[in-house]
């Protein structure tokens, strides 16, 4: 394995020495430079670098104007910066100016080579991610994550290893993180990937055709069979199966799924004759099947048959980062679609998306982008509008689901009380609605009298997903878990 180089910037000699003799005891070698002059030329003049470490305050200048040119220069370098005389301030300008890290002097050794070898691990998985983009080339328009953040890079990272074997993955995350996406990303460099990848919405499958869904079946083996039927195992043979909300399926679809991953073989409804099932499978949750297990509704040893490689695709809130690149990819994607100029967001839109919780991740994004240019004829997003589009897609959908769960002949209260909602000590906006949601999931089973089809009508869902919310809330058959 090639040395890692360290550019390593103060203008105090013996901190050079010492941390630079730290640092070659352990096996890098490191340049020296006293100014950020001197840091400059270097990035300008040496060959590969791996890791900047940088004083906060220099002779020439401080590290907020050297990351500025590190940014030019080395876009994917690293930096971290220390000082003595920092302040939380000073650390905060260091991140927000790109910097890795910050520590303050004196630098502790253990602390310092643990910083060092996570940067190199964090420029080795962004070059990971951009090697495997370069790799697939640009002929295909299929959708692809983007994003160079930390937390993406790793997920794609352990996905791109998975993909060299057949073990199963299980990609877990939030509703709208692009878990599907990762998973096509996972057949696309695998050696299956000019074999068919077929995606089943488990939630979407009724318990009685479960088996015909997956395995197929043959004409007449049930009321209505009118014809022969080729199951999902079938069509995705040789290639990859992902099995999207897997943990919607019920426990006796569980005990058929398992049986096929156990043996590799299945058979046809109504077929004697089993078929191998030469399939690799890719499970996708928005659940903690680990919890699900504990609470007994899902099968354990399909869960360990299922997360052989775990992944967790992390939410938009963990890598806001992203945001610029995913916005300049939507807005893209959206005139190409609609045939105009292409739109752009100015700063005071971008720190709006910042700002931003994105419960509903990357599909929120995308949502809100395609909503903001119906609404605007120039060629600028500006902050005024987002921040009135985020409001309202917070705010509007909730309102108008409370006016539901007021019983018609309640009385309309008088006074402060009519005013002032209830709320806890937690005032997070997650929290508040996750609250309300439960609350409104109570009222529509009440009024429905627990018939779930009815319910999923008065919430506006659909039937097959009524039972995520059911299970996500701790409500089964309208009864507290």
């Amino acid at each position: 394995m090639p040395t890692s180089r360290i550019l390593l910037v103060d203008d105090e000699p013996l901190v050079l020495d010492s941390l630079g003799q730290l640092l070659e005891a352990e096996g890098f070698e490191v340049i020296h430079a006293s100014t950020c002059e001197a840091a400059i030329a270097a990035l300008s003049r040496e060959g590969e670098i791996d890791v900047v470490l940088t004083d906060l305050r220099l002779p020439d200048g401080d590290a907020i104007g050297l990351l500025g040119r590190l940014s030019d220069l080395r876009p994917n370098v690293p930096a971290v910066v220390f000082s003595g005389v920092g302040t939380l301030q000073n650390a905060v300008d260091a991140m927000k100016a790109g910097a890795l890290d910050f520590l303050a002097k004196p630098v502790d050794p253990a602390a310092l080579l643990a910083v060092v070898r996570r940067a190199i691990e964090h420029r080795g998985l962004v070059e990971e991610v951009r090697r495997l983009r370069a790799a697939v080339g640009p002929e295909s328009d299929l959708p692809r994550l983007v994003g160079s953040s930390r937390a993406l890079a790793a997920a794609v990272a352990m996905a791109r290893r998975a993909a060299a074997s057949d073990v199963r993955v299980l990609l877990r995350g939030e509703s709208g993180t692009g878990k599907e996406l990762l998973a096509h990303e996972i057949h696309r460099w695998s050696r299956r990937a000019k074999r068919p990848f077929v995606r089943l919405n488990c939630a979407a499958v009724a318990e009685s055709l479960f088996e015909s869904e997956m395995f197929g079946h043959r004409r007449g083996a049930f009321t209505g069979a009118t014809e022969d039927r080729v199951g999902v195992f079938a069509e995705a043979h040789e290639g990859t199966l992902a099995l999207d909300e897997v943990g919607t399926l019920p426990m006796d679809a569980q005990a058929k799924l398992l049986r096929v991953l156990e043996t590799g073989e299945y058979a046809p409804v109504g077929d004697p004759r089993r078929r191998r099932a030469d399939v690799r499978v890719i499970a996708i949750t928005n659940e903690d099947l680990a919890q699900r297990v504990k609470a007994g509704t899902f099968r354990e040893d399909l869960y360990f048959r299922l997360n052989v490689v775990p992944i967790v695709v992390p939410p938009l809130r963990e890598r806001k980062e992203d945001i610029r690149e995913l916005a300049t990819a939507f807005l893209e994607q959206i005139a190409r679609r609609e045939g105009g100029g292409r739109k752009r967001l100015d700063e005071g839109a971008l720190e709006a998306l910042a700002r931003h919780d994105w419960p509903g991740n990357v599909r929120e994004l995308r949502n809100v982008l395609e909503h903001a240019c119906v609404l605007t004829d120039g060629a600028v997003l500006r902050a005024a509008l987002l921040d009135g589009i985020l409001g309202a897609s917070l705010w509007s959908d909730a309102s108008a689901a409370e006016a539901t769960v007021v019983a018609p002949a309640a009385a309309a209260p008088t006074g402060e009380a009519a005013t002032a909602p209830r709320f806890g000590d937690d005032l997070t906006l997650r929290t508040q609605t996750e609250q309300f949601q439960r609350e409104l999931l109570r009222e529509a089973l009440r009024r429905s009298s627990g018939r779930k089809t009815e319910c999923a009508r008065l919430l506006g869902v659909d039937p097959r997903n009524l039972a995520y919310y059911l299970r996500k809330h701790g409500l089964f058959d309208g009864t507290e878990a």
